[in-house]
């Protein structure tokens, strides 16, 4: 399931990548920011533009719909700015 949610996110095109804060550790692979137990955690890295208010309710529907009925904690680490 881990790697289901680690999909999920990454298809959000607000999503930069996730971060490395939490993990699940499959066999022979670390799935960063993504746990999964009781409740699934998620720790994200967006990008700039959109509220980050706006963001993390379909963030946190976007996993449900993977996950099914647990609840679904999202964390913000970071905002992924661009320099030029």
């Amino acid at each position: 399931m881990s790697e289901a949610v680690e999909a999920a996110l990454l298809a959000h095109p607000d999503v930069a990548r996730l971060d490395g804060a939490i993990a699940s550790y499959l066999p022979g692979r670390r799935v960063d920011g993504v746990r999964v137990g009781d409740r699934v955690e998620v720790a994200v890295v967006l990008r700039p533009g959109r509220p980050i208010g706006e963001v993390v309710p379909e963030l946190r529907a976007r996993v449900a719909g993977v996950a099914g009925p647990a609840p679904v904690d999202v964390v913000v680490a970071d905002v992924e700015w661009e320099c030029t």
